[in-house]
C-alpha cells in the first residue's frame, strides 16, 4: 500500500517563507561597543533561535520544521541570510567584572610607569632641597681670642667657619674679657661679628725695696747705682737678690735684699751719729718730674718730699730727659734746715695750623685763629682745642719740648 505524503501545515510553511523573505535586521557593531558595555555594566543581548521565537515550547520545536526547505526558498535569500549570520559576532563569554578589574589594574600600571619616568627625568623637582649652611666670620681686637659655638671650642680669632642654619650661641674669650652673643643664621647667609676685647692686665714683673736709715739722709745705692737719699722707696727692681748700700758722713752699711714680683721689701740701717746736725734738706717744686743729679749721680727726684744733703754748697742739675729740659743750679744747704727751689719751665716757640682753619685755645686760654707761628709756650704737656663753626671741636694733648721744633696741626675734615 503506497503511502501518501504528509500534508504540510500551512502555518509552518508560511512562517518559513516569511523568515526567508524578510530576515530580522542585525544591529551594526562598532569595535569599541563591547568595551562600552563592559564599563557601563551592561551585557550584550542574547539572541534566541528562530524556532524558540516561533514556538516558545522547546519540546514542540522539531529540527525538520525549523529548517526551511531548499526548494521553497530562493537562492538569493538563502545566500543573504547566510552572510548576515556569519557577520554577527558571537556573544561575549568573559565575565564583565573581571574585565573591569583588568582595565583598572592596567590604568594603575600606566600611571605608575608615568610617575617613574617623571621621577627619573626630573629628580631635583621631586626632592626637597636641603638647607645650605651659613658662614660666620669673627674678628677681635686684640686677636687670638678663643671662640666657642654652642659651648664647643672652634678656634681663635680671626676665624671663619660654617654653621648650620638656626639659632646658636657665640662665646668669645680673651685673657681679660668674655662676650656671649646669641646668633640666628639663615641658609646660605654671610654673617660677620667684631668684638673689641678688654686688654689683659699686664703681668707684674717688678718689685720694690724701701730703705730707711737712722739718722736719715744717707745716700742709697742699689747694685752700685745711686738711687737717692733715705728714706726712699726704690721701684722697678727685677725679682732677684739686690745689694743695697747706704753711705753718710759718719759711715756706711751694706745688705743683700731679696725682691719678689709685685712685692715690697723693707730694710733699715742704723748709722753712727754725731753731735749736732751736719746736713739739711732740699725741696723741689716743678710742673713736671725732674731728677736731681750731682757729680753724675742721681741723688733724688722732684717727686720725693725732701732730699737730704750735707751742709754746704752743692752744684746740682735738674733734668727731664723726655722734655729735653736741663737746668744747672748752685744751692747752699744749711745744717738742720730745708731749702726750697721752684722750677720755672722755659718757653719755646710753637707753630699751630688746621685744615681748613680753626680757633685755637691752649689750657683754656685763646691763642687766636690758625695759622699761628712763633708762639711762646712753656715746656711740658698741654691741652689744645681746635674749633670750627661747621666741623665742630677737636681736643688734642700736645707735648712741648725744649729741643723743638714744635709743630702742631689738626685736619678737621677727617
Amino acid at each position: 500500500m503506497q503511502s501518501s505524503p504528509r500534508a504540510r501545515d500551512p502555518r509552518i510553511e508560511g512562517q518559513e517563507t516569511a523568515e526567508l523573505n524578510d530576515p530580522a535586521p542585525v544591529a551594526e557593531e562598532r569595535w569599541y561597543s563591547p568595551l562600552v558595555r563592559l564599563l557601563s555594566g551592561k551585557t550584550a543581548p542574547q539572541k534566541t533561535s528562530d524556532a524558540n521565537v516561533a514556538n516558545p515550547n522547546a519540546l514542540l520545536a522539531f529540527p525538520s520544521e525549523a529548517i526551511s526547505r531548499p526548494e521553497a526558498a530562493p537562492i538569493i535569500d538563502v545566500a543573504k541570510r547566510t552572510a548576515q549570520k556569519a557577520a554577527t559576532p558571537a556573544p561575549a563569554t568573559v565575565s564583565p567584572k573581571l574585565v573591569r578589574v583588568a582595565l583598572i589594574i592596567s590604568a594603575v600600571g600606566v600611571v605608575a610607569a608615568i610617575g617613574a619616568v617623571a621621577l627619573q627625568r626630573f629628580p631635583l623637582q621631586m626632592t626637597a632641597r636641603e638647607p645650605r649652611p651659613g658662614n660666620l666670620t669673627i674678628n677681635t681686637r686684640p686677636i687670638d681670642a678663643e671662640v666657642l659655638i654652642d659651648g664647643t671650642r672652634r678656634g681663635t680669632t680671626p676665624l671663619t667657619l660654617s654653621l648650620t642654619p638656626g639659632t646658636h650661641t657665640i662665646t668669645v674669650r680673651s685673657a681679660g674679657d668674655e662676650r656671649i652673643v646669641p646668633l640666628t643664621i639663615a641658609s646660605g647667609a654671610e654673617v660677620s661679628h667684631y668684638f673689641e676685647m678688654k686688654p689683659a692686665e699686664p703681668a707684674v714683673v717688678v718689685g720694690r725695696v724701701s730703705v730707711v736709715t737712722d739718722p736719715p739722709g744717707a745716700r742709697v745705692s742699689v747694685d752700685g747705682k745711686a738711687r737717692g737719699t733715705s728714706p726712699i722707696t726704690v721701684t722697678d727692681l727685677t725679682p732677684a737678690d739686690h745689694k743695697v748700700t747706704v753711705t753718710s758722713d759718719t759711715g756706711s752699711a751694706e745688705r743683700t735684699i731679696t725682691v719678689t714680683a709685685g712685692g715690697t721689701a723693707s730694710v733699715m740701717f742704723s748709722l753712727p751719729k754725731v753731735s749736732g746736725p751736719v746736713g739739711g734738706w732740699l725741696a723741689i717744686t716743678a710742673p713736671f718730674d725732674v731728677e736731681v743729679v750731682e757729680h753724675d749721680d742721681v741723688i733724688g727726684s722732684g717727686g720725693t718730699s725732701k732730699i737730704m744733703l750735707a751742709a754746704g754748697r752743692h752744684d746740682i742739675t735738674l733734668l727731664n730727659r723726655s722734655l729735653g729740659y736741663q737746668e744747672a743750679r748752685k744751692i747752699d744747704v744749711t745744717a738742720g734746715k730745708t731749702m726750697s727751689i721752684k722750677v720755672d719751665p722755659p718757653k719755646v716757640n710753637i707753630s699751630v695750623n688746621a685744615r681748613p682753619w680753626a680757633d685755637v685755645s691752649l689750657d683754656g686760654a685763646s691763642l687766636g685763629q690758625t695759622p699761628i707761628s712763633n708762639l711762646q709756650v712753656a715746656v711740658g704737656t698741654h691741652e689744645m682745642i681746635f674749633r670750627h663753626p661747621q666741623l665742630g671741636e677737636r681736643r688734642q694733648t700736645v707735648t712741648v719740648t725744649a729741643k723743638g721744633p714744635n709743630r702742631i696741626a689738626a685736619d678737621l675734615t677727617k
